[in-house]
């Protein structure tokens, strides 16, 4: 069984990857994490652990198309959120963690999606 799963959304200046790894074989990742590549930096967003649900949701959001926005929260070792929201032909990423104060959006103009959710066809 394949034991992580990610979904990239990019265009000509930024890609976001969204990362679950490592399965424990019951229905929660080790980690799950945010990286964002602008230019020639590229930033890592640590969320923490996260049920399957988690995956299922953000997986659901790209292939039906009609939530205009999703959200995931988190506990590790704060607060930590993590929105997509659809703005016509854009999506905006939030990252958000209430105990250090951080809160950060990226904006991806026409973007393309790539799901490797493969993981849950055999979940």
């Amino acid at each position: 069984m394949k034991d992580k799963a990610q979904i990239r959304i990019y265009d000509a200046t930024t890609d976001l990857r969204l990362v679950w790894d490592g399965f424990d074989g019951d229905d929660c990742f080790s980690h799950f994490f945010v990286d964002v590549t602008s230019g020639h930096s590229t930033r890592r967003f640590c969320l923490g652990p996260c049920a399957v649900r988690g995956l299922r949701k953000l997986s659901g959001f790209f292939r039906t198309g009609s939530q205009g926005r999703v959200s995931l929260g988190f506990r590790h070792p704060d607060v930590r959120y993590c929105d997509l929201v659809r703005n016509d032909n854009d999506l905006r990423l939030l990252v958000r963690f209430e105990g250090s104060g951080l809160s950060e959006q990226f904006c991806v103009e026409k973007p393309s999606v790539q799901l490797e959710d493969d993981f849950l066809a055999e979940y």
